[in-house]
């Protein structure tokens, strides 16, 4: 019998390991160029997958039947550096790229975070037995943008989540608004819903009244909004900041100005701020950082623009530029959104996470 003991602890030991190895993972996000401003993440063999917030699956280019099996590559993380590679398979819809995700910059298909089981974060929730939730921090590039260098991260499993410097800082989940119910108004469809219940303010004064459906995307570069909703918010922004530095609109905006003469401060350019009234209370408020976009060296321009689609979707649909530079979380089974402010408001930004491996 005494022969076994040291048998049984070897066990016993690998199991412990085992389930040591269950911890949260971690990937690098990238942002494309401005003429697709797509969000990818370079999990399928270091090659890139387009992160769509809308995506029930993920998918590649394939031909042999309608599913096949992709080995992903990710790291475990403590919420602060890498910790070691993991590898995994998954499955993947075979499909080709959808019209909206136009030039893919050299990705290998879509890494699909919608609502569903075969999304990316219910898979890494299956194969590494973590909690199906995960947290965003979309990078600015620094043109488009005041704060960034196009390389955020994305924490999917739980927290904490921390950016540096320095290495003391408080995690940053600690950060998170109160959690929004989401909701789900369109059947069957995968994409996070939540309610602005009162609305639109800019500056305090409303826009467009509540409750309006507010839809979330990382494929749309800009926020759009239904005609009637972007009218009446168009026009209040106009009032509200007034002449004295409008120039020209350069396409798509409806909205420019001299950025020189507008101030600025670590919130971005020092123009009325925007709040998305939410159920519950909670604002999702948007300063100069994350609504006007620099289009060239004078110029910055309202970074809101009109839907061109049907008016079956959402009259708000939340572009990825309103989303950078700030951690975004969504928490699968609760149904919670919850997001943090305007991190260069603190003096850091979504590309100070520290990918340097721990140890």
């Amino acid at each position: 019998m005494s022969q076994l003991k040291p048998v049984i602890v070897l066990v016993l030991l690998v199991l412990c390991v085992c389930t040591a190895a269950s911890a949260p993972l971690l990937i690098k996000i990238n942002k494309g160029v401005a003429s697709t401003a797509l969000y990818t993440a370079p999990l399928s063999a270091g090659r890139p997958l387009v992160l769509d917030l809308s995506a029930p699956a993920i998918t590649t280019p394939c031909s042999s039947g309608t599913t096949t099996t992709v080995t992903l590559s990710a790291s475990t993380t403590n919420g602060a550096n890498p910790l070691s590679p993991v590898s995994f398979a998954a499955t993947a819809t075979c499909a080709a790229a959808p019209s909206h995700y136009g030039r893919m910059s050299g990705a290998a298909g879509v890494a699909g975070l919608g609502r569903s089981s075969a999304s990316f974060p219910a898979q890494v929730a299956s194969t590494q037995k973590v909690a199906n939730s995960f947290a965003l921090c979309l990078p600015s590039d620094g043109r488009t943008g005041f704060s960034g260098n196009g390389v955020g991260a994305a924490i999917f499993g739980g927290g904490p989540f921390y950016l540096a410097p320095p290495a003391d800082r408080e995690a940053i989940t600690t950060l998170l608004s109160d959690p929004v119910p989401l909701r789900q108004p369109f059947s069957g469809y995968p994409g996070y819903f939540v309610t602005a219940t009162g609305g639109i303010a800019i500056d305090g004064s409303v826009a467009a009244a509540g409750p309006l459906v507010v839809g979330l995307s990382t494929t749309v570069t800009y926020t759009q909004l239904r005609a009637d909703v972007y009218s009446r918010f168009i026009a209040t922004f106009d009032r509200s900041l007034g002449q004295t530095a409008k120039v020209a609109a350069v396409a798509p905006f409806e909205l420019c100005y001299n950025s020189s003469k507008l101030g600025s401060s670590l919130l971005g350019y020092s123009v009325p701020q925007v709040d998305v009234l939410l159920e519950g209370g909670t604002n999702l408020t948007v300063f100069g950082g994350n609504s006007m976009a620099q289009v060239n060296a004078n110029t910055a321009c309202f970074a809101f623009l009109k839907s061109s689609g049907s008016t079956t979707g959402p009259p708000v649909l939340i572009g990825g530029f309103q989303l950078e530079n700030r951690l975004v979380a969504i928490h699968n089974a609760k149904q919670q959104l919850s997001f943090t402010g305007y991190l260069p408001a603190r003096g850091f930004s979504c590309s100070n996470f520290n990918f340097t491996r721990a140890g």
